[in-house]
């Protein structure tokens, strides 16, 4: 009986080492969560007539940080203790810009920047705390195994927009726009061609906002989603991840005034 007790004894042992091991692995994977930088996304656009001086192109830029009022956030559905949820993910660390031409009306979208790094998830209908989960564990997760944004590298993921559909052939201040902005959408190493439904709105020559959303496959970005099925608390997976944008965009400048 001792002996088997002490065999017992020894493989709970290592598991305990081995699980207190593998936490310290994510960790380190993980980092800190501090961002290395604020999000900073290419201001560069391609030139525009200036003939007409009525009212002038004018250049926004994405309002960032805590007291911004732009956000970037993903929404995943999954199965939890055999409950559907909704995951939130949320970053307020973005930028990006637009160009907005009242005379010519024509709309450019500038590259958007995200830091990924900076991502804050949340259970939208399950409470995961009352069953031992904290939201900072599953970022923890998020940094250092789906999309590795504790590495450097893979900190920041950008949009490309290579061209904006649906723009009327007259618009002024006031007006609101439903644009589809086509682009090239990098996470970690992998760029994808997307399509991005926009609202913008025209609010003022000094100030626009906007939202913009699309679904996309994960696995398209040859992104992993680890501990779901077999003995796991997390049964399933959606395959699918909502990418939405928020923004406020204020005026950084004109030409043709």
């Amino acid at each position: 009986m001792k002996r088997i007790a002490f065999v017992v004894l020894g493989i709970v042992a290592v598991a305990v080492v081995t699980a207190v091991g593998y936490r310290v692995y994510l960790g380190v994977r993980a980092g800190d969560g501090e961002i290395s930088r604020q999000a900073q996304a290419d201001r560069t656009f391609v030139s525009t007539d200036q003939s007409d001086t009525s009212l002038g192109i004018i250049q926004y830029g994405v309002t960032t940080g805590e007291e911004g009022g732009s956000r970037a956030q993903f929404l995943i559905e999954e199965t939890i203790f055999g409950r559907s949820n909704v995951v939130e993910g949320t970053t307020r660390q973005l930028d990006g810009a637009f160009l907005v031409d009242y005379n010519g009306h024509e709309v450019q979208v500038g590259q958007f920047e995200i830091n990924m790094r900076d991502i804050k998830t949340r259970s939208l209908d399950v409470d995961i705390e009352s069953r031992g989960w904290t939201d900072s564990e599953r970022d923890t997760v998020i940094r250092a195994q789906i999309l590795e944004s504790g590495r450097d590298e893979f900190e920041f993921s950008t949009f490309d927009p290579t061209g904006v559909s649906g723009v009327p052939e007259s618009f002024e201040p006031g007006d609101t726009l439903d644009l589809v902005v086509t682009g090239n959408l990098t996470i970690r190493d992998v760029t994808r061609s997307v399509d991005f439904d926009m609202q913008l709105s025209l609010d003022s020559d000094e100030s626009i906002s906007g939202t913009a959303s699309t679904t996309i496959r994960w696995e398209d970005f040859e992104i992993a989603v680890p501990y779901v099925g077999g003995g796991s608390d997390v049964g399933a997976v959606s395959d699918t991840v909502e990418l939405r944008l928020e923004f406020t965009a204020e005026e950084e400048g004109r030409v043709g005034v």
